[in-house]
């Protein structure tokens, strides 16, 4: 709690001394009444929640953010519980030390903090909704990988040492569809000049969202089959994100702030 309110003071500080204040309107598109930045207006969010661009994103964010908050509510604690005799075929469920638990979650956030410094610098060449589906694919590398050496039981050294540099890999690659994200979601702000504050507050909103539900459907999950229970519900969560992808990729061309680099130019 104490890191928590140092966070927050922090923040604070930086917002309170390091950010212009708003503009006296609010941007508007051509054609648009000029609003005070102040004052709060209803119509804003009728427009954001009428306009058909602003929820093109909203599977994937719910489902990336519902991953996340899977793995962050329930890995921790099934892999730290007194063992079972319920789940001896998996190796994760034979319970570890909290601070072995500590040190893989902790590698685990080195990688994925890479990750994001790699694939935030790659927008510039690629397209977004390609990083998000090498993102996907990395995750799906990444439960395939897990799935390993939680049955690795008997199985040669070398193969678990692979098995787990392939989960790393996988997870580096996951990294990049957060950022990609983000910077979708900012082109279509792009569209609604005086509205960006509305949709990153209803993106903020489905966040949450896609917190409360992978902690839901991880607890589920992990009741069920342990960590083979969050493996599977991670690949259904993969899915669900991938599903709207193509119609994502159609769009994209079509978003005011897509910049083409040269990949998006060689599509089109």
């Amino acid at each position: 709690f104490w890191l928590n309110a140092l966070i927050y003071g922090v923040t604070f500080l930086i917002l309170r001394y390091r950010v212009e204040d708003l503009p006296e309107h609010i941007p508007t598109a051509p054609g648009e009444e000029a609003v005070p930045a102040s004052l709060f207006h209803i119509g804003r969010y009728r427009e954001v929640l009428r306009a058909r661009p602003v929820w093109l994103l909203a599977p994937t964010w719910i489902a990336l953010n519902a991953l996340l908050g899977s793995w962050g509510t329930q890995a921790i604690f099934q892999l730290v519980q007194e063992p079972s005799g319920e789940f001896q075929d998996q190796v994760l469920m034979r319970g570890i030390e909290p601070w072995q638990a500590s040190l893989v979650f902790g590698i685990g956030l080195l990688v994925l903090f890479a990750g994001l410094l790699y694939w935030g610098n790659r927008f510039v060449r690629l397209r977004r909704t390609t990083i998000i589906g090498l993102g996907l694919a990395g995750g799906g590398v990444f439960v395939l990988a897990l799935a390993v050496v939680n049955h690795s039981t008997g199985m040669p050294p070398w193969v678990v040492v692979a098995a787990l540099a392939a989960a790393a890999i996988g997870l580096f690659v996951l990294a990049g569809a957060t950022p990609a994200a983000v910077g979708f979601l900012s082109d279509v702000s792009e569209g609604y000049p005086g509205r960006r504050g509305v949709i990153m507050g209803l993106y903020s909103v489905f966040l949450a969202l896609g917190q409360i539900i992978g902690a839901v459907v991880a607890g589920v999950a992990a009741e069920w089959r342990g960590i083979d229970g969050l493996l599977v519900a991670s690949a259904g969560l993969l899915v669900v994100a991938l599903i709207p992808l193509g119609h994502l990729r159609a769009s994209e061309h079509h978003m005011p702030g897509h910049e083409a680099g040269p990949e998006a130019a060689s599509v089109s």
